[in-house]
C-alpha cells in the first residue's frame, strides 16, 4: 500500500468511526470541531409564563336539539384573550369538536362572555394572550 492509498483508507476508518459514534449518541470532543462547539449554548434559560386567570366564565347552553337525543360532546375552541382581559370575538375558532358542529355555536357564545386577569409585560403594559384553548364538555344528567 502506497502513502496515499493509506492515507485514504485511514480517513475513511475515521470517517466511518465517527458516523458510528454520532448515530449511538456518543460525543467524542475530538470529532467535534471548533466552530461546532462554539454555537452550542453553555446554558438555556426560560420562563414560564402562567396563562391569565379566569375571573368569570359562563356555562354553555346545551342544544335543545341534543339534549332530545340523547347527545353529549365536547368542543375544544382557541381564541385571543385581548389587553383588558375579554376575549376578542374575532378570534374565536373551534379546532375540533365531537360531534362536529352540533355544539360549535353554544361554546362559542360562551367563550365570548369569558373574563380573564389581563396579562402584563415586563414594563406592567397590559397586552394580548394569543393562541389560548379551552375544552366545553356537554354531558347530561343521569
Amino acid at each position: 500500500m502506497n502513502i496515499l492509498e493509506h492515507k485514504i483508507a485511514k480517513s475513511s476508518t475515521r470517517h466511518i468511526a465517527l458516523i458510528a459514534l454520532l448515530l449511538t449518541g456518543a460525543l467524542v470532543s475530538m470529532a467535534v470541531s471548533p466552530l461546532v462547539v462554539a454555537q452550542i449554548p453553555h446554558h438555556v434559560s426560560f420562563k414560564i409564563i402562567p396563562s391569565p386567570a379566569l375571573i368569570h366564565d359562563v356555562e354553555p347552553e346545551y342544544p335543545a336539539r341534543a339534549a332530545a337525543w340523547g347527545i353529549e360532546g365536547w368542543v375544544q375552541v382557541k381564541f385571543t384573550i385581548a389587553p383588558d382581559g375579554t376575549v376578542d370575538p374575532q378570534s374565536i375558532e373551534v379546532v375540533d369538536a365531537q360531534p362536529a358542529q352540533l355544539f360549535d355555536n353554544s361554546a362559542i357564545q360562551a367563550i365570548a362572555q369569558f373574563v380573564f386577569n389581563p396579562r402584563t409585560d415586563e414594563d406592567g403594559v397590559a397586552v394580548a394572550v394569543p393562541n389560548v384553548q379551552h375544552v366545553f364538555r356537554f354531558t347530561l344528567d343521569d
